[in-house]
C-alpha cells in the first residue's frame, strides 16, 4: 500500500473515545460493566494527538462505560468519514444479538468487542463464548464480514478455538496480548492456549495494555517475551497495535506507546511495519488518505 509521506506509518487501532452530554446515546447506562466516566474524552481530542504525532487512521473501540449503545460510533464515522472504522458492543447474553449485529453493522460499524474476563465472577461464567446460542451471532459475523475482538484471559481462549473451528471463516481479534501473566517462568505455559489460536488463518493478536500486563515501568521488558511469542507464533501478518485513550485521558502518553512498538519491541523493522500499517490497513480497509 503505497502511503502519503505526511502522515505516520501506523494507525492506532484501540481508542476509546466518548460524549457526555444529553443527546440520545450519550451517556452510561446504569447497568453499564464499568463505573462511568468523569468527564468527556471525544473524538476531536483523538483527532488533536493524531494531527501531532501524524496518524491517519484510527480505530474506535466502544467504551463498556457506555454499554450496548453505540450511537456515538456511528455518529463519529459519518462526521469524519474515512479516517475512522469503529468496534462496537453487542449483548453477549442477548437472544437478539445477531440482529443487534446485523443492525449495527448496517449502521458502518466494523465489529464488536466482547469481555469474557468480565463474566468470570458470575454464576454461570463466560458460559456463551463457545455456547450453540451464540452460533447464530456468528453466523451473522460470517454473512456480514464483522469482526469479533475478544477481551480475555488465556483461560478462555479454549472456548474461543471451539467456537472458531465452527465459524472458520469469521475474523477474530484477541486483545491486549492476550492477557499474559508476566510473572510466569519461561516457557510460559499458561500462554499456550492463546499461542494455539494462532492455527486458525483469521485470528490476529493486538498488542495493548501494555502497562497493565507488565509489572515494570516503561518499556515494560517483561511483555516483550509474550509480544515475541505472538509473532512468531501469528507472524506480523496477523497483529496489530492499540493504545486506549485519548488526549488527557490517556493511561500512557502516546510518545511512550508510539516508541514502545516502533523502537522497544524485539522486532524487525519489516515487523513493525506490518503491524503498525500493513495489517490494520488491510483488515479494516483502510485506503491511503482516507
Amino acid at each position: 500500500m503505497v502511503q502519503d509521506h505526511t502522515e505516520r506509518n501506523a494507525i492506532d487501532t484501540h481508542v476509546h473515545v466518548w460524549p457526555l452530554d444529553d443527546a440520545p446515546g450519550h451517556r452510561p447506562p446504569a447497568d453499564a460493566k464499568l463505573s462511568p466516566p468523569d468527564a468527556a474524552a471525544p473524538v476531536e481530542w483523538l483527532l488533536q494527538d493524531m494531527a501531532e504525532y501524524h496518524l491517519a487512521h484510527c480505530v474506535l473501540v466502544q467504551s463498556s462505560a457506555f454499554g450496548w449503545d453505540n450511537t456515538y460510533m456511528v455518529e463519529c464515522l459519518e462526521r469524519y468519514p474515512g479516517r475512522f472504522r469503529a468496534i462496537g458492543l453487542v449483548d453477549p447474553e442477548s437472544p437478539a444479538n445477531a440482529r443487534d449485529l446485523e443492525r449495527w453493522v448496517a449502521q458502518g460499524l466494523a465489529g464488536f468487542r466482547f469481555h469474557p474476563l468480565y463474566y468470570d465472577r458470575k454464576p454461570r461464567g463466560a458460559w456463551w463464548v463457545d455456547a450453540p446460542e451464540h452460533d447464530d451471532l456468528w453466523a451473522a459475523a460470517t454473512t456480514t464480514g464483522a469482526i469479533l475482538q475478544f477481551h480475555m484471559l488465556p483461560q478462555h481462549a479454549p472456548a474461543l478455538a471451539r467456537m472458531i473451528e465452527r465459524h472458520p471463516q469469521v475474523r477474530v481479534i484477541v486483545d491486549h496480548i492476550g492477557k499474559p501473566d508476566v510473572t510466569e517462568a519461561p516457557p510460559y505455559p499458561s500462554f499456550d492456549p492463546v499461542l494455539h489460536l494462532a492455527n486458525y488463518p483469521n485470528v490476529y493478536a493486538k498488542i495493548g495494555d501494555y502497562q497493565i500486563a507488565s509489572q515494570q515501568a516503561f518499556p515494560w521488558t517483561d511483555t516483550w517475551p509474550f509480544v515475541r511469542l505472538l509473532a512468531d507464533r501469528f507472524g506480523a501478518a496477523r497483529m496489530l497495535w492499540g493504545t486506549g485513550y485519548p488526549r488527557t485521558a490517556r493511561i500512557v502518553p502516546l510518545a511512550e506507546a508510539l516508541r514502545y512498538v516502533e523502537q522497544e519491541l524485539p522486532l524487525s523493522p519489516d515487523e513493525r511495519q506490518q503491524i503498525l500499517w500493513d495489517t490494520p490497513a488491510r483488515l479494516f480497509g483502510f485506503a491511503t488518505g482516507g
